[in-house]
Parts: structure tokens; C-alpha cells; sequence
């Protein structure tokens, strides 16, 4: 529908509500800002629970008593510490989705972004950074507990939203004042919202005579390239101090070519592969498997038959992906799909 035709429909459905033409044309201005960005035109509260059909006491319980609409679990992260998941209940949820594909999807992330973007993956992540004299990897510290309400507020307002909208829309998104991982609208507020850590970064790299490659994945920060690490530490930590991040210093690596140079597990030195480690486990797993028999192997490792074959094969599938050429990878694959035929 083109602008003029919505204009005209508006209006004349606001003549037989007796709407004057002052009102008329304060709702248009307000909705042509949103309209030529293909956002969807939200006028009020009122109206956003007709969108997504709930009823209007449901949605304002959920943006005003976050802590009674998410259930808190934890899983085990590789290091073995804890990660804290806040999942919305699944009427919360559907609205949350309903704000990701009907809005955030429509809004341009960052270039430099490649976790949670369409179209891209680790492996194009890592391969941006292959065959470089120094990769210098860091991360930011609790990435989406620390962006808090207000800044979500801010980009929604930033889009176009009028006021009363904007914080609706935001406490949706919310829990306990801060981006819940677990919803399904945090990874790309989270992209979104680190867009100007982005731009700042690579302003300042331009601003250098070293050719610097940069990339984030989520909140994995990666650089590559010939430079003085030092200056580049220290001036990152200052840009993500000034958006609202807090860089992890234990974390922040730098690998030479003469080290195992990684990027987001990914080996990126020469050809890109995955970890020396996770190689290890898949062969030695098939070893012990082809010695001493699936069930003897399955027994030993305590594991559900299904479930462990079913998750070996995806560590296989995973190599090959990020190595398309891995004949070993290959050969693995083959094995594991003749066991499973018995």
C-alpha cells in the first residue's frame, strides 16, 4: 500500500469517527515516520493490544510485573560455571515474537554484527579473519543483563515510537530492568543497541594507519590484522567503558601466526577448522567405539544411546561445515551413519 492510499483511508475513517483535522494530521505525522521505514504503525497502548490480540489487562501485567511471567534455569557453560537463562512464559514469548518480526526484523543491524543476522553464521565470522599476523579476541561482560531498560527505551523511541508506545514496548522486552537471555527479542535488541559500539570502533580504527579487521559475534569482539595491541586494547576498553560495556580482561587473547590463532572456536591460522580439542574427542570417541562396540562404549560413558549418537553426529555435521574439505570428517560421518543403520 503506498502512503498516499493509507492517508486517505485514515481519513476517512477518522471523519466518521468526527475526528477533527488537526487530529488528523498530528496521528499521519506521526505515522508517515514509521511507515517509510516499513515499521508498523503503532498509535497507543490501546492499539498494540489489538495487534497482537491480547487482551489488555494480560499485556500491561506482563510490561509492569516482569518477575511473575519468566521461569529462571541454569545451564552449564564449557568452563564449567553456570548461565543464567530468564525464559518467558509462552504468552509473553509469542508477544516478544510478534515485536521481533513484525518491528526489530525490519530494522538494519550493523554490518560488523554477525551472530543472530540472517544469511550468517560462525563460519563467516571466523573466515573474515583467516591468515593474519596477530587475531586479538575480547569479550564483553555480561552482555545482555548490561544493557538495561533505559537504552531499550531509547532505541524504540529512536525508531519513532511515540512515548506511551516506546515504554510498553520496552518493558515487554524487559525483565527485572534489563535484556533477558532467553527472549526471543534480546538477541537482536542486544545487536542492535552494540551497533554504535560498532561505529565507534571502527572510527577509531580508521582514524590508525594499520589495516585492522573487526568483527563481533554477539558479545565477541575480534580483531585481526598488523597492529600494536597494546594501543588497541586499551582504546577498545575505552570505547565499550563509554557505550555501556565493560570489557573482560582475563579473556582478551592475542595469537600470533605462530600460535593457534581462534576465532569463536574456530581455528583461523591457515585453512579454518575446528579446535585441536573437539577433533580429539570425535576421533577418540569412534575409536573406542570401532574397538570395543557401541553398546560397551555407551555403557562406559553413561550416556542414552540415541541422544549420544544423535549429538556425535552433529559435532561431525558442525567440522565439516566449518571445513567443507575435511576428509577425516568425511570418513567419521560415513562410520557414524553405518552404526545407526543397526
Amino acid at each position: 500500500m503506498k502512503w498516499e492510499e493509507y492517508a486517505e483511508n485514515y481519513r476517512r475513517i477518522a471523519k466518521l469517527q468526527e475526528k477533527s483535522d488537526e487530529y488528523c494530521i498530528y496521528q499521519l505525522e506521526y505515522a508517515h515516520q514509521l511507515f517509510i521505514k516499513n515499521l508498523p504503525i503503532i498509535y497507543s497502548p490501546e492499539h498494540f493490544f489489538l495487534l497482537v490480540g491480547y487482551m489488555k489487562e494480560y499485556v500491561m501485567a506482563a510490561a509492569n510485573g516482569s518477575e511473575f511471567f519468566y521461569r529462571t534455569f541454569y545451564i552449564d557453560k564449557k568452563n564449567g560455571k553456570k548461565r543464567r537463562i530468564d525464559e518467558p512464559l509462552p504468552s509473553l514469548k509469542e508477544i516478544q515474537h510478534w515485536i521481533l518480526h513484525e518491528i526489530l526484523d525490519y530494522v538494519p543491524v550493523s554490518s560488523y554484527a554477525k551472530a543472530f543476522v540472517k544469511g550468517s553464521s560462525v563460519r563467516d565470522n571466523a573466515r573474515f579473519h583467516r591468515r593474519q599476523k596477530k587475531v586479538l579476541t575480547m569479550d564483553i561482560e555480561n552482555f545482555f543483563p548490561s544493557i538495561e531498560i533505559g537504552r531499550v527505551l531509547h532505541l524504540f523511541r529512536k525508531l519513532g515510537y511515540r512515548e506511551s508506545v516506546a515504554v510498553l514496548l520496552s518493558n515487554l522486552c524487559c525483565f527485572k530492568g534489563y535484556l533477558p537471555q532467553g527472549a526471543p527479542t534480546s538477541p537482536t535488541l542486544a545487536n542492535l543497541i552494540a551497533g554504535k559500539l560498532d561505529e565507534q570502533i571502527i572510527n577509531y580504527i580508521a582514524m590508525g594507519k594499520s589495516k585492522i579487521r573487526y568483527t563481533r559475534y554477539a558479545d565477541d569482539l575480534t580483531f585481526s590484522g598488523d597492529f600494536n595491541e597494546g594501543d588497541l586494547i586499551k582504546n577498545v576498553q575505552r570505547i565499550a567503558n563509554r557505550q555501556g560495556f565493560r570489557i573482560k580482561e582475563e579473556k582478551t587473547r592475542v595469537r600470533r601466526r605462530n600460535q593457534r590463532q581462534e576465532v569463536t572456536g574456530i581455528v583461523v591460522n591457515e585453512k579454518m577448522q575446528v579446535s585441536r580439542e573437539l577433533r580429539r574427542q570425535i576421533r577418540s570417541d569412534l575409536y573406542y567405539i570401532q574397538k570395543y562396540g557401541l553398546d560397551s562404549h555407551i555403557e562406559y560413558k553413561k550416556v542414552e544411546k540415541e541422544k549420544y549418537l544423535q549429538h556425535l553426529q552433529g559435532l561431525i555435521a558442525y567440522s565439516i561445515f566449518i571445513n567443507p574439505k575435511d576428509e577425516k570428517m568425511k570418513e567419521y560421518m560415513i562410520i557414524i551413519k553405518n552404526i545407526k543403520k543397526y
